[in-house]
């Protein structure tokens, strides 16, 4: 179902992916009103920076925000009022459009739902509070929105232990950023021996251990963290093997659930196992009219294998193709997946389907030099790349598998 040329077209979510669809739909011509619904208080910022520059004060808000004030996006921004319920149903026989916080029904004639993730924390290591617990002034951080880079780059981390909580390249930024910002000690608990060997493969996991361990940064034994207990001087973290890690601040960057409660109830159809938005591979519900995209959904082609959940590319792309598919616009190519993190002196850079290797093999370099590129393959074909300071190769093996004009996939 496409959007009419004057059509009302409501975003909820004013995030990466909700800033890239109005802006795609924009740029293809529409003309209609553009509604999008946050519940933070600010404009559309980027947030890869949070736990790198934004957390060490290297650059400010107004550098991640996502709008050009010299071409700005005509659209109404509604800040700080939630999404409460969308109507709307597989038969169209209600009325669509979304419910809000304080009462109001917004009828529209598409909705795109880019509501993002919550960041996961650990329960409390008691059912009852100690005494402790409740008097004491520190709590676990996250680092999901800027509001939660503002709290942790306000924490007196000079001089302090902390503890990192986490395997994922969040977690790893935070605590090369907290090593920067003059932490005394710093200790992971990734999970594994390796941070990332699962994901990356073991020659990436011990070349980004090795280049932490380096800057002083120590790693917990392999077991996940089940439970942080509060005390008065800080935290205690119990990880699953009995050990226990202490900190003075715990940050938890132990992954991310789709933020889809609002839906419960609604005619969109969510995932068993997260309650992501289910989606074709244009971003369409099971709703005439109602699409997703980002970290809330999961498209065809994540539900197959075909590609990860998480990215920034993978937000910005999908984006794209709702927008095209609202437009009738030719449709957009999802390229191969992409990430990238900066840690340290270290920019990681993956390109392709590397979650589906069966096999990585060094071709160059070493954990030593501070420079490494792996290939992934699976029954002997490569399918991605993963390079440790090595945009040149990592760049090359991208043009060489750009995707043209590919028509995104329908679900079945």
């Amino acid at each position: 179902m496409s959007l009419p040329a004057d059509g009302h077209l409501i975003i909820v979510g004013a995030g990466l992916a909700g800033y890239h669809a109005a802006r795609g739909v924009r740029h293809h011509g529409h003309r209609g009103p553009i509604t999008i619904f946050g519940e933070e208080t600010r404009s559309a910022y980027d947030r890869p920076a949070l736990s790198k520059a934004y957390l060490t004060g290297a650059v400010a808000e107004e550098d991640l925000l996502l709008d050009d004030p010299e071409n700005p996006l005509e659209a109404d921004w509604v800040s700080g009022l939630g999404v409460v319920g969308l109507s709307g149903s597989p038969d169209g026989t209600e009325p669509l459009g979304v419910h809000t916080a304080d009462g109001s029904f917004h009828p529209a004639d598409a909705v795109v739902i880019t509501t993002g993730a919550s960041a996961r924390t650990l329960p409390a290591a008691s059912a009852e509070p100690t005494a402790a617990e409740k008097t004491a002034a520190v709590r676990p951080y996250v680092l999901r929105s800027m509001d939660d880079a503002l709290a942790l780059r306000d924490a007196p981390l000079s001089g302090a232990s902390v503890a990192v909580l986490g395997g994922g390249f969040l977690a790893l930024e935070a605590a090369a950023t907290c090593t920067q910002r003059g932490a005394a000690a710093v200790i992971v608990a990734a999970g594994e021996e390796n941070p990332g060997a699962k994901r990356l493969g073991t020659p990436v996991g011990r070349a980004i251990r090795a280049a932490h361990e380096a800057h002083g940064v120590r790693f917990a034994p392999p077991a996940r963290a089940q439970a942080v207990r509060s005390t008065l001087n800080g935290h205690e973290v119990l990880l699953a093997d009995g050990s226990t890690v202490e900190a003075q601040v715990v940050i938890c960057a132990i992954g991310a659930s789709p933020r889809t409660e609002w839906l419960l109830g609604s005619g969109v159809s969510l995932t068993e196992d997260t309650s992501a938005v289910l989606c074709d591979d244009t971003g369409a519900t099971v709703v005439p009219g109602v699409y997703a995209a980002g970290d809330c959904a999961q498209w065809a082609s994540h539900s197959s294998g075909l590609r990860p959940v998480g990215h920034w590319q993978e937000a910005v792309e999908e984006a794209a193709v709702v927008a095209a598919a609202l437009t009738d616009a030719e449709p957009a190519s999802l390229q191969e997946p992409y990430f990238w993190s900066d840690q340290f002196d270290l920019r990681i850079q993956g390109a392709g389907r590397i979650h589906l290797a069966d096999t990585t093999t060094v071709l160059e370099g070493s954990a030593a030099e501070g420079s490494l590129l792996v290939s992934c393959t699976r029954d002997g074909e490569e399918i991605g790349i993963l390079g440790i300071n090595r945009l040149r190769d990592v760049t090359r093996w991208r043009k060489k598998r750009r995707i043209r004009s590919t028509a995104p996939a329908l679900a079945a």
